[in-house]
């Protein structure tokens, strides 16, 4: 079973290559746009961002997901690559259909969102769900040819194209935050054609309407409660336009951003390999010890990354952030990141459902989080600004959670380990109020205590017997022989 949790680590580390250059990028980006770039464009390049995840949400359709529940079990090749085209055509008349839209409504839904004409920015929003969708198709079929180097250099591939666009655009022809969305579209436009011939290798021409409609009645539902889930993740961002100045909102905006670094950095690499191997080990003997051992690993993974980047982000961003007047989003961060963590225990829920081909009742699940959240900020943004959009963030996730395992109980496939989950809640708390209460001005004392404190951290979870015997020892084995050894030499 720790083989199998081994395996997991692996192909979420290579597939995670290419969500660490995602983030790396932004952190890079982030000085670049603080320093060229005003409070106001900023904030409109974070509204923007949202309302281009909304559009790659429809277009896609929640297909990735789809094509992993109809392929990973398909033995048969050509059955599969059948099935692929299935998807594939679907996924063009998605694009044609956002085409036409953006030619026809691309200036009134400008002056919707930002409040003038640029049509030219909100079209590139359009090409750029278009062509990321596009390339979510040679993508999946390498998760599905379990080829992660590949979808790693497709990846990074795309986000380099995009890295060196906007760094011309900006820095050598001082374009505007609008180039930014321009390099957006160009660069998966670029990759997409040049996988043109692997895709063809993967895909048989067979239009089968009984196929499609089974794929679209599991998409629908699940594409809704994706597009709710984005709301769910930004609706507070347009929200508190309407009640906080432009320079809070950025303030926001920014703190979201980096306190979503957990997301790309873990839970979507272990979601884009979970995937897999949830299929691939469904009839194994250990298959439901794998899954529960795997949600407290992750759980715990979150947590330590977290409690890590809240003590060290106040460092971060004062070299990375150019403005400051956002260096305050470093409160906001940690609320955040501990909200992610139980994002991270709502992908097992997800499979369960997946597993039953019911995403109706991840739709309701994030319709009622959705609504609490909505409601919370309508009643408490006035009073409590940006601080009462990320306590309702964290209590909207926590709810997300309590849901999903209240509805599988009676066939979850997960156990959670939840005294082991509380005790690390419980714990992040504790030693996280630690950035909040206490300040020391020496940089070196104030390092040298939260290196202590994490080193505390962890000895208390060894007393608290958070890890089973077996867990001990194969830890003192990897210990013993990949670091005893080399302080020997």
């Amino acid at each position: 079973m720790l083989k199998d949790i081994k395996n997991t680590i692996s192909q979420s580390a290579v597939y995670g290559l290419s969500r660490v250059a995602t983030k790396l990028i932004s952190f890079i980006l982030i000085p670049l746009y603080t320093a060229k770039f005003s409070s106001d464009a900023i904030a409109n390049l974070n509204l923007l961002e949202s309302f281009w995840q909304y559009l790659f949400t429809v277009c896609m359709f929640a297909f990735e997901t789809a094509i992993i529940n109809f392929c990973a079990s398909e033995k048969d090749l050509s059955r599969r690559n059948s099935i692929l085209f299935n998807f594939f055509f679907l996924t063009l008349i998605n694009a044609a259909v956002f085409y036409v839209i953006s030619l026809s409504f691309s200036g009134s839904i400008s002056k919707m969102i930002l409040n003038d004409n640029s049509s030219s920015v909100i079209s590139y929003c359009f090409l750029i769900s278009i062509f990321e969708s596009l390339l979510i198709m040679p993508l999946t079929i390498a998760r599905l040819n379990n080829k992660p180097v590949l979808y790693t250099i497709i990846t990074i591939s795309n986000l380099l194209i995009n890295l060196s666009l906007q760094l011309y655009f900006i820095l050598g022809l001082k374009e505007g935050f609008e180039s930014v969305f321009f390099a957006k579209w160009i660069s998966p436009g670029i990759v997409f054609l040049i996988c043109i011939p692997y895709l063809i290798r993967n895909l048989s021409i067979d239009v089968d309407f009984t196929e499609i409609k089974k794929i679209l009645t599991f998409s629908f539902p699940l594409m809704l409660a994706m597009l709710l889930s984005i709301l769910l993740n930004s609706a507070d961002r347009f929200l508190l336009n309407d009640f906080v100045s432009k320079q809070q909102v950025a303030v926001y905006t920014t703190g979201y951003s980096i306190g979503s670094f957990t997301n790309a950095f873990i839970i979507a690499p272990f979601t884009l390999a979970i995937n897999v191997i949830f299929w691939n080990k469904i009839n194994d003997e250990n298959f439901s010890r794998f899954m529960t051992k795997s949600s407290t690993y992750l759980f715990f993974g979150m947590i330590m990354t977290s409690l890590i980047i809240t003590y060290f982000i106040s460092y971060a961003v004062k070299i990375f952030v150019r403005n400051p007047g956002l260096w305050a989003c470093t409160e906001i961060i940690p609320v955040i990141l501990f909200s992610n963590c139980f994002v991270a225990l709502f992908i097992f829920s997800s499979l369960d459902f997946y597993y039953k081909k019911n995403t109706k009742s991840i739709l309701l699940i994030m319709a009622v989080c959705l609504f609490f959240n909505l409601a919370a900020n309508f009643i408490f943004i006035k009073y409590y600004g940006i601080y009462a959009s990320a306590a309702i963030t964290f209590i909207s996730y926590f709810l997300m959670t309590i849901l999903g395992s209240a509805l599988t109980k009676k066939f979850t496939l997960t156990k959670f380990e939840t005294g082991k989950i509380v005790l690390l809640s419980v714990m992040f708390v504790i030693f996280s109020a630690y950035s909040y209460l206490v300040r020391i001005e020496n940089i070196y004392a104030d390092i040298s205590i939260k290196l202590a404190l994490i080193l505390l951290f962890l000895t208390l979870l060894y007393f608290f017997k958070f890890l089973e015997p077996i867990e001990t020892e194969r830890l003192k084995g990897f210990f013993n022989k990949y670091f005893i050894k080399m302080l020997k030499r």
